[in-house]
């Protein structure tokens, strides 16, 4: 029943999540041969928007058939990194390639919401109407059931590449920007980013 409750409210979440995506493969592998393992780097110094990130895109590529493994376990944070263990730590995972996801922008947009009605605005409190010669009387006008007002939003941008293992070369290019509700944050925006930008892999051939 948990696990139920759980996947619901993904679902819910991610269906307040409004995303764009777009992808684009260098003209010098378009047609090659399509790359089937994968780790992701989401390059964020936020810790639970570059889990989301990583998590959402590992077990998408998963989803897809592709082998992927997250960099925060390959390099974890709470070990000396840099380049070189990053590079090392590549080869010993044996992956194709790297699928790199950067934050590029993130920020709090406000949104008016206006009031939700109960009954017709439109007749006066209580006042009587003539139809055909009968006057019928109208209940009285309940007035606003939740009143309007601003309320927060949060939006992002994602940037991401895919870059061969070895010599780093850049295999496809790719963009999304996410916007959630009030009642989601920027690990959902995340989450639902890295999903879409697999998918867009997927779609323009690469995976």
């Amino acid at each position: 029943m948990r696990a139920l409750l759980l996947a619901l409210t993904a679902l819910l979440l991610a269906a307040c999540v409004q995303t764009r995506v777009a992808g684009y493969v260098d003209p010098a592998y378009r047609g090659a041969a399509t790359v089937r393992s994968i780790a992701v780097a989401a390059e964020t110094p936020r810790l639970a928007e570059r889990e989301a990130l990583e998590n959402a895109a590992v077990a998408e590529l998963t989803a897809r058939g592709v082998r992927a493994v997250r960099m925060i376990d390959l390099v974890p944070p709470t070990r000396p990194g840099g380049p070189a263990a990053e590079t090392a730590a590549i080869r010993t995972a044996g992956v194709g390639a790297v699928l790199r996801i950067a934050v590029d922008q993130r920020a709090m947009v406000a949104r008016y919401v206006p009031p939700t009605y109960v009954g017709d605005p439109f007749w006066p409190y209580g006042g009587p109407w003539s139809y055909g010669g009968y006057w019928y009387g109208r209940g009285p006008f309940a007035g606003p059931a939740t009143g309007g007002g601003w309320v927060d939003e949060p939006a992002a941008r994602y940037e991401a590449r895919l870059q061969q293992a070895g010599d780093g070369a850049v295999i496809w290019a790719g963009e999304a920007t996410a916007r959630g509700g009030s009642s989601t944050d920027f690990a959902d925006l995340a989450a639902r980013a890295a999903k879409d930008l697999v998918a867009r892999l997927q779609q323009d051939k690469v995976i």
